[in-house]
């Protein structure tokens, strides 16, 4: 069986198919300094954008909102993102009460849910994500999220309620406990032989002590939650991380070189295109 026959009982697809790899070799071959060039262009212009753009760093903080719902706290910070992405930062700096030029520093804004419990009132706090150029003022613009999202006109008058209610229960239970405290005394005076009786004799002095410990225990938590008595608590601030997030050197090269490559490409093809069409034209009038 000689190679012609081989040709012949060969299926017609493989032969388009190694016919489209000669061409494809040949195509590059000849216009490899082109692609060479455009390669170099490419890892040149991926490195130069990388070192040109300012380095990012992303940092997270865990909140949790005591008035206010998680999808509420999100879309407040989402309206300051929109704010921010729009460089209205006279507004933004008056809501946060700090300076214009540190927010130039910060790229983004997010909120997000610590877990995806779609529930009225999830128990679990949220995220705010930020995007800085400088992770030096994550201190600073912590301080100005956590202003941003208990100082307003709505959430002050909750908290201020909220203090004066639990003052008055302070009061109260004081009040309370001092009542106890001169029964339980008076009592302990009758049974000691100290004070004639009285019908305070016919009270129960074990159960006027678990009273008396309860309404301590009371008091100890009214005044805990007052002094806690913020619309948010922050459980864990911010993380500075001195390994930026971005940009990324693998990307841009990726970018640069797809750029360059498809103008060099472009180029070939067209050269080739404008060649085939030459002579073509060129035997076309040799026959005439």
């Amino acid at each position: 069986m000689n190679e012609d026959s081989i040709k012949q009982s060969a299926p017609a697809e493989d032969i388009d198919l190694l016919l489209l790899i000669e061409r494809a070799v040949l195509f590059f071959r000849r216009y490899k300094w082109i692609f060479i060039g455009a390669l170099v262009l490419g890892i040149a212009s991926g490195i130069f954008i990388y070192s040109s753009l300012p380095k990012i760093y992303k940092s997270r903080l865990i909140a949790h909102s005591f008035l206010l719902t998680n999808q509420e706290e999100i879309q407040i910070i989402d309206n300051w993102n929109e704010l921010l992405s729009k460089h209205e930062y006279t507004s933004l700096g008056k809501i946060f009460n700090c300076s214009e030029r540190m927010l130039h520093s910060v790229k983004q804004i997010k909120g997000d849910e610590i877990q995806k419990v779609f529930t009225p009132t999830n128990p679990n706090g949220f995220l705010i994500e930020v995007t800085v150029t400088d992770f030096s003022l994550l201190d600073t613009l912590q301080k100005a999220i956590v202003y941003g999202l208990e100082n307003n006109d709505y959430l002050k008058a909750r908290m201020e309620l909220k203090r004066a209610n639990l003052r008055e229960l302070i009061i109260k239970t004081t009040a309370e406990i001092e009542k106890f405290d001169l029964t339980k005394k008076r009592l302990e005076d009758i049974l000691n032989g100290n004070e004639p009786p009285s019908s305070l004799s016919i009270i129960d002095i074990t159960g006027l002590s678990k009273q008396l410990i309860e309404m301590n225990e009371k008091l100890m938590n009214y005044k805990q939650d007052l002094q806690f008595a913020n619309a948010l608590q922050i459980l864990q601030g911010f993380s500075k991380f001195k390994q930026p997030a971005g940009p990324k050197l693998l990307v841009w090269l990726f970018l640069g070189l797809v750029f360059f490559l498809s103008i060099a490409y472009i180029y070939a093809l067209t050269g080739s295109t404008m060649e085939k069409l030459k002579m073509r034209a060129g035997k076309g009038s040799l026959t005439h």
